[in-house]
């Protein structure tokens, strides 16, 4: 009997090991799968093709660039299946896949070597910008700075519901929909048409046109503001001698919206008249819209007008006419917007000129120096950018212009800055900012370098994106890198980019 019992337990243990070493050696192959699987989850029948699709929807729902990024990066492993497929899904019509899905899609089709990948992307980068840079490295650019037009469109916000206030305090209920009207982000002339049909009983019939220039002789004044306003809107010209009237002849509030009203119809012929109310004109809020609507019609010969206005009694009026000076861009404005600036700050105690220490007016001449630019007016900015007496908005605000002027000077202060972690997060936030919006290729140099920081990569190839060719040379030259993440990164920034003269050094990184 004991011997049964014996060898009962011999067979026990026997298959016991067997049971154990068994599940050992499956933990090793487990463990030996999963090794070469990372970041690849495991897929229902984990065939090839079964996996090139997991990974091409990733490409397309990732939630973040990392996971796309690693996506890319498997497929292109796959070699030439991976290629097919990404072939047919960028060559599909109506396939959904944004620019962005399509940009990740073309460095895994890169990944892979094939060699469909350099007649694709001849045919997919774009044409690349129209103004290469100068020969100092800054970009050619004409147009206003954003954040004049910006500050502008403020302005003119801020005065539309100005008089809106004005009307209700006058006219009460009767001007609620007017008042609306004023109020509105987007601006047309169908409200204050609108309200002009609904409150003006015209006696001849005629199109909207006629009617509205008839409403500017109607008896209730608030139906002539209306008209006014939609007829600015309308850029009807037929209506600018009898704007021009309303100004000299009808009462203030009247003669304001005709002020803003020949803004919007940029018709030459109000200049005169706009410039001698922005001189003479007892009313401030009519004297800073008129600074605006002087703006907006390109009048050169405002400039000395405006200049002047720097003087205003009223900082509003001194604020409006800096940022139409910064606007027109006239070099001989930068010794009197300077002057704001120094007129403002304490010195022995006391200050020269009280008006000129406000945040408004201040930041107003800074952002104007920025869209003039020049050696003065960078040296002005880069002292408002140190000196930790000044307003913080302000030094923000000069970081700002200093990256719209974009020169080497101003580069480099920018960088110091951003590099000074001494400095205001916000300050060292706004020269960032600032270097990302210059077209210079030491800017973009700055960024490249900073394309594999786990915390500004994502802004560095945001700012390499907006400087568009500007940085494709030294991008190209950064495709050499022995960092694959960052030489990935790179690709994608250059595809993004779009321009052809990246198609064959792209090939050639990637073979």
């Amino acid at each position: 009997m004991s011997q049964v019992k014996w060898k009962i337990s011999l067979l026990f243990t026997l298959i016991t090991l067997s049971i154990f070493f068994s599940l050992l050696l499956s933990g090793d192959e487990f463990t030996e799968r999963m090794g070469n699987t990372t970041n690849t989850p495991a897929v229902a029948g984990d065939s090839g093709e079964n996996r090139i699709a997991y990974l091409i929807s990733r490409l397309e729902t990732g939630e973040d660039s990392e996971t796309k990024l690693n996506a890319a990066t498997e497929l292109g492993k796959l070699g030439e299946p991976a290629a097919d497929a990404l072939v047919e899904k960028i060559g599909a019509e109506n396939s959904g896949s944004g620019e962005e899905i399509k940009t990740y899609m073309y460095l895994a089709l890169l990944a892979t070597g094939d060699e469909r990948a350099a007649d694709i992307l001849s045919v997919n980068l774009g044409e690349g910008a129209s103004n290469p840079p100068e020969a100092d490295g800054t970009q050619g650019r004409e147009e206003v700075p954003e954040e004049i037009l910006l500050a502008i469109e403020a302005k003119d916000k801020a005065m539309r519901e100005s008089l809106a206030r004005s009307l209700n305090s006058e006219y009460r209920n009767n001007t609620d929909l007017l008042e609306e009207a004023l109020k509105a982000e987007e601006q047309n002339s169908t409200l204050y048409t609108a309200f002009v049909l609904s409150n003006f009983e015209h006696e001849e019939s005629g199109d909207e046109t006629e009617i509205l220039l008839q409403a500017l002789r109607s008896e209730k004044g608030y139906v002539r503001v209306a008209a006014a306003m939609a007829l600015g809107h309308k850029k009807e010209t037929a209506a600018t001698d009898s704007l021009m009237k309303m100004i000299i002849q009808d009462y203030p509030l009247a003669g304001h919206s005709a002020v803003m009203a020949l803004g919007e119809l940029g018709d030459e012929r109000a200049t005169g008249t706009l410039m001698n109310e922005l001189k003479n004109n007892g009313k401030d809020y009519i004297r800073s819209s008129t600074a605006i609507a002087l703006g907006k019609l390109e009048a050169e010969e405002a400039v000395p007008y405006l200049i002047e206005r720097l003087r205003d009694t009223r900082a509003s009026v001194r604020s409006n006419a800096a940022l139409i000076l910064g606007k027109m861009g006239d070099k001989s404005a930068v010794e009197p917007l300077i002057n704001v600036l120094e007129s403002g700050k304490e010195a022995e105690g006391r200050r020269k000129d009280n008006l000129n220490t406000g945040v408004d007016v201040r930041k107003s001449a800074v952002l104007a120096l920025g869209g003039i630019g020049g050696t003065e007016a960078t040296k002005a900015l880069i002292g408002v950018v140190n000196d930790d007496g000044e307003i913080l908005e302000v030094r923000v605000a000069a970081t700002s212009a200093l990256g719209n002027i974009g020169s080497p000077e101003a580069i480099d202060t920018l960088k110091t800055v951003f590099d000074n972690k001494s400095m205001s997060m916000n300050i060292r936030n706004g020269a960032l900012l600032a270097l990302g919006k210059t077209e210079n290729q030491e800017a973009a140099g700055f960024f490249i370098e900073k394309i594999g920081d786990k915390d500004f990569g994502v802004t560095a190839r945001e700012a390499l994106t907006g400087m568009g060719e500007t940085a494709v040379e030294p991008l190209i030259e950064n495709l050499k890198t022995e960092d694959q993440k960052v030489k990935d990164e790179t690709a994608l920034i250059l595809i993004e980019i779009g321009d052809p003269r990246a198609v064959k050094p792209l090939i050639e990184a990637y073979k």
